[in-house]
């Protein structure tokens, strides 16, 4: 054999040897060249070039790059250019660089990190990976997408072993439906359930904003849960311990210490608990509810068993309405019922039900009695069936009136007029003005009648169609006689302000005006030059 066919079998041998190598399980090749650097140090490596491969054959992992230091001795591949990793047949990560540690089963990837395991695409400049357990760690921020959900955050750990992935640090999730920050956000991939820790802001899509504490999201915000929860509207507030939707079911729940406000009426209702249905607009509020809406110069109360919200488009049918144990108190007005409904827009409220309203010494009674109000102050009230009024004089006495029908108009806060119109009757009695002793007691029927006051007192009567009276010095008057038909005085049923709070007493007196809480300018000037971008 000559020398030029040993030199040209020796190339040939050689050549095929830097192409492909196998050492402790790890097979690696290159389409270039390799080179060995001190290989018989701890410190040596084998340099590849071109269409670098290795293949970690008990992990079923491959790498791929442009070139790579191998250092063979410890166990530690760098590699560079268009770095990949594939495991199995999910996870695949793309980079700039790598470093990967044999025997930790570590891979460091730098710069452009694109990693995806066929549900989620993860981007980053910091990932470090472990082939053992298939986690993975993004740190100095990174994005993860899922399907239309996108989540940015300073750090993740996505553990394979939990199916979880957990989020730390400016977490910013954005999604068609609404957009969430916080601090910290935990994901499981097997129940699809978000849940958040510490302060945390949901934007949503119709412009609504959710403050809390915390939050736990079901199937992609389809039922959410929030603690110590604030939703913010362009019409009201809703605070409470825990905040719950579902948009299945379109409905939502507040659960302890609710309050709901609305700055354009200046109403505020504090109870324990209460549900929404979004696709009617009613809302019902129970666990000793009370409603205060606060005017220029008098505030009213409210309450019952349960109160029930309606928000309609149409500005005049948006109500509230009170079931069971009503209880009203303002300083003009008090009151109980069965059952009232108030009209917001022209503040108009109707009690139901055995209804007994109080006016200074004037007490109201009927079947049914409608206030009015005008500059928030009362204007005026129609008793419908059975209407029958009392007041008491200085002395004891009980001035009444009563008929089918009545009106009474107001001034001042206090009554100017009263109308009585069919089966009018009356009891009035005169005094003495120097020794307010009883002079006498008119007593008169007639169909309709008018009543005129002055200073709260009565002016004169009219009286028409038919009227019927006489005048009854006070040695003829007999006790029987003193009373219209089915009087009641019910003053000890009179709510005082403290019986109308009950529970929340110590809560409101001690409650202001929440002003409109702002969200994070920071924040919101982030989401804001985000969607700029992508609208651009």
């Amino acid at each position: 054999m000559n020398i030029k066919r040993i030199i040209i079998l020796f190339i040939c041998v050689v050549g095929w040897q830097s192409l492909s190598a196998q050492r402790n399980n790890v097979e690696y090749s290159s389409s270039g060249y390799q080179e060995g650097v001190n290989t018989q140090k701890k410190d040596g490596f084998i340099r590849l070039v071109d269409d670098v491969f290795f293949n970690i054959k008990d992990r079923d992992t491959k790498i791929y790059g442009d070139s790579s230091l191998y250092y063979e001795k410890r166990g530690i591949m760098i590699v560079f250019g268009n770095v990949r990793i594939k495991e199995g047949d999910s996870v695949d990560i793309r980079a700039r660089r790598l470093n990967y540690y044999l025997n930790d089963k570590k891979a460091e990837l730098r710069e452009d990190v694109v990693y995806t395991d066929g549900k989620i695409r993860l981007t980053t400049n910091y990932l470090d990976y472990f082939t053992d357990t298939e986690d993975a760690r993004f740190y100095n921020g990174g994005t993860i997408v899922d399907d239309e959900t996108t989540l940015k955050a300073q750090e993740a750990f996505v553990i394979n072993a939990e199916n979880r992935i957990k989020f730390y640090e400016d977490v910013d999730l954005r999604s068609p439906e609404y957009d969430l920050l916080t601090d910290t956000l935990f994901y499981d991939r097997t129940t699809k359930i978000a849940t958040t820790y510490g302060p945390t802001k949901t934007i949503l899509e119709d412009g609504e904003v959710v403050d809390a504490e915390g939050s736990q999201f079901y199937t992609s915000l389809k039922q959410v849960s929030y603690d110590e929860g604030k939703i913010e509207t362009e019409s009201y507030d809703i605070t409470a311990t825990k905040l719950f939707f579902d948009e299945i079911k379109q409905k939502s729940r507040a659960i302890g210490k609710v309050k709901m406000y609305s700055e354009e009426d200046n109403i505020t209702i504090y109870g324990e608990e209460a549900e929404t249905e979004d696709e009617t607009g009613i809302t019902k509020i129970w666990g000793d509810p009370v409603l205060r809406q606060i005017m220029d110069d008098d505030t009213l109360y409210l309450t019952a068993d349960t109160l029930i919200s309606i928000d309609s488009e149409i500005e005049e049918e948006s109500r509230l309405l009170a079931f069971n144990k009503v209880k009203i108190f303002k300083s003009d007005l008090q009151g109980i019922a069965d059952s009232l409904s108030y009209f917001m827009k022209d503040s108009a409220i109707y009690f139901y039900n055995d209804p007994v309203l109080w006016n200074e010494e004037n007490q109201m009674t009927g079947d049914t009695i409608q206030v009015f109000s005008k500059n928030e102050t009362i204007d005026q009230m129609k008793i419908r069936k059975n209407a029958f009024t009392v007041s008491q004089d200085t002395i004891g006495n009980f001035n009444q009136m009563k008929g089918k029908n009545m009106t009474i108009f107001f001034a001042k806060e206090q009554i100017d007029r009263i109308e009585v119109y069919g089966n009018g009757e009356s009891i009035y009695f005169a005094l003495d003005d120097k020794d307010y002793t009883t002079t006498g007691m008119n007593k008169i029927k007639c169909t309709d009648m008018k009543v005129r006051f002055i200073n709260g007192e009565i002016n004169d009567i009219s009286f028409y169609v038919e009227p019927e009276g006489r005048f009854i010095p006070p040695h003829e008057i007999q006790e029987p006689e003193t009373r219209l038909k089915d009087f009641s005085w019910r003053i000890e049923e009179k709510p005082t302000k403290k019986q109308v709070l009950n529970t929340k007493y110590d809560l409101i007196m001690s409650d202001s005006i929440p002003p409109k809480t702002q969200p994070d300018p920071t924040q919101l000037n982030k989401l804001e030059n985000q969607k700029r971008v992508e609208n651009d």
